[in-house]
């Protein structure tokens, strides 16, 4: 991608974000968010190597009240 191209593609996402809504807590609306993971424990029965895994997946919480809105939880 040459220079023109990637100043072309920078235009197209910042005029996209002046069309974009924020995503609000559910519990407090407030509008910052942290990166958070939930563990998930998977036993060697349904572990697609044969043992026990544990697997972190990220999600986001609220920096003011910490709550996980619904949509980050799927």
């Amino acid at each position: 991608m040459d220079n023109i191209q990637q100043q072309q593609l920078n235009a197209q996402i910042a005029s996209s974000l002046k069309n974009a809504n924020d995503v609000k807590c559910e519990k407090c609306e407030g509008l910052y968010f942290a990166p958070a993971f939930v563990i998930k424990h998977l036993s060697a029965l349904v572990s697609p190597v044969g043992k026990e895994m544990n697997i972190p997946l990220q999600l986001f919480r609220c920096t003011d009240c910490g709550h996980v809105n619904s949509d980050f939880l799927e």
